[in-house]
This record gives C-alpha cells, sequence and structure tokens, in this order.
C-alpha cells in the first residue's frame, strides 16, 4: 500500500491576526513565497477588472527570491496590463550595477515577464547630484500612478523599504525621499551578498516613506529566515512606533505578513 503523496505530507499554515494585520506562518521559505506569489496574483486580476490594469510596487531583496519566482510561474496574471514600480534604490549606484535593486529585479522579475521600459517607472539611483529633485520627480510618479498593491519585506532592524528606525516617520509629509541608512541596515546588505564588506555599502539611499506604502490598498509582505526574527517579534509584539518601523502594518486594513517557521520562531 502506497503511502500520502508529497501534497499531503506539507503541514498547512497557521494563521492568526495581530490588530488588523494577518499573519500566515508557512514552514519554508518557498511555500511562503508560493502563497505570496498567489495572493498578489489574485489582487492583480480584481485591480485589472476593476481599473483595466494593476500599478505594483516590489521590494527587491533575497528574502523576496521565492515569492518573485512564484509570480514568473503563475499562468494567469497579465503582465501586459501590469505597471512596475519599486521602493528604494542606493544613491550612486548605476542601474546596471550587481547590488543595484532595479537590476535585480529586472533579473529575477521585469525581464522575464515581459515588463518593459514603457510600463516600469524605476528610481534613477544614480543621479546622486540632486537627489531632492529626484525624490520629487518620483513623487509625481507616484502621484500620477499609485500603487494599487505593495510587495514587500521586512529588514533586520524591522525597516520598511529604507525607513531605517533613525528616520522612519509615520506622518511623513513626504511620498519619496533621501535618508542615511543605519548601521544594522548596511550590515544586512552585507548578510544579503550585496557586497562584500561593510565599506562597500552605500551610506545613502533613495526610498519611499512609510506614509507612501501604507497608502496602497493592498499589502502583501514576506519575510523569511532567522535573522529576521527579532524584527518580526518586534512587528507583531512591540509598541506601534518608529522603533521598529514594520510595526505599522498593524493599522493597516488589507496587509499580510507571510512568514516561514525561522522567521517567526520567537512568535508565540
Amino acid at each position: 500500500m502506497s503511502g500520502p503523496g508529497p501534497d499531503l505530507l506539507v503541514k498547512p499554515p497557521s494563521r492568526f491576526a495581530v490588530d488588523s494585520l494577518q499573519v500566515v506562518v508557512h514552514e519554508d521559505r518557498a511555500q511562503a513565497g508560493r502563497a505570496a506569489a498567489m495572493e498578489v496574483g489574485r489582487a492583480i486580476r480584481r485591480r485589472q477588472e476593476e481599473a483595466g490594469r494593476a500599478n505594483v510596487l516590489f521590494a527587491a531583496a533575497p528574502s523576496q527570491d521565492a515569492f518573485l519566482a512564484g509570480l514568473v510561474a503563475a499562468k494567469d496574471v497579465d503582465w501586459s496590463r501590469v505597471v512596475g514600480l519599486h521602493m528604494d534604490e542606493y544613491l550612486g549606484l548605476k542601474a546596471d550595477h550587481p547590488a543595484s535593486f532595479r537590476r535585480y529585479l529586472q533579473e529575477r522579475l521585469f525581464r522575464l515577464v515581459g515588463l518593459d521600459a514603457s510600463r516600469l517607472r524605476l528610481i534613477p539611483g544614480e543621479r546622486a547630484d540632486r537627489p531632492l529633485r529626484t525624490c520629487l520627480e518620483y513623487e509625481e510618479v507616484l502621484l500620477n500612478e499609485p500603487p494599487d498593491i505593495v510587495c514587500a519585506g521586512i529588514g533586520e532592524n524591522g525597516h520598511l523599504a529604507f525607513n531605517d528606525p533613525p528616520v522612519a516617520d509615520f506622518l511623513d509629509p513626504v511620498l519619496v525621499k533621501p535618508v542615511r541608512l543605519d548601521a544594522a541596515c548596511r550590515k544586512q546588505q552585507v548578510h544579503d551578498g550585496g557586497f562584500g564588506h561593510i565599506d562597500d555599502v552605500p551610506t545613502h539611499a533613495l526610498t519611499l516613506t512609510i506614509p507612501a506604502l501604507m497608502r496602497a490598498p493592498v499589502l502583501s509582505v514576506v519575510v523569511t529566515g532567522p535573522r529576521k526574527a527579532d524584527a518580526v517579534l518586534n512587528t507583531l509584539r512591540g509598541p506601534v512606533a518608529e522603533s521598529c518601523p514594520a510595526s505599522i502594518l498593524r493599522r493597516h486594513k488589507s496587509a499580510t505578513l507571510h512568514l516561514d517557521r525561522e522567521a517567526a520562531k520567537l512568535v508565540s
């Protein structure tokens, strides 16, 4: 007699809510990525039915690899009716730099699904001489084509995009701003493999602010790996405060946090 098939051996995810935030804990990062990709695919289709197209804002980090692979594999997403945006970029890095977030998204998503330049709205991080002007120009992009869906991660220090605790502002009056990266954030970029040494990591970046991210109708957040466990604990069990920027997710009315067991290990 044969045993159970592979699908029966996969444990179902556990689900709970913290304030308004829906939390789903999966067995591993692959399962978390696939589930988030299915969720975002559904949101894209709903928005396209309502408005004809969907504006989707993406994060760029290794924690997003499985999620982006799931989107690429999806057969029911009409990418010809998607506008792609992204949430941050290092100041002074060209688009083809190995650590550029634009390059990351091009290689793992945009080129693979056929999103060409006419449907991409990317932050020109190489324009380091006038960062405020660059921020104002990208703010105009966000006002003209506001994101319908935000696909995010959480940093080891609890940041959203590059809103590290020292610069995060839940009431930020602007949508995009230049920021100085804190030490914990720069160390994470080394952990993620983008740079060989912390001295190689840029000290400044351009980022969407917390209000810019929170105004999107749908947020899907993927967080995996043991290095994120403290940030997840502070996000879900600490106060809603700029000391852990991701804690603001608990105030969004349609946000889901997808975790693997390693990222959720400190949360009972």
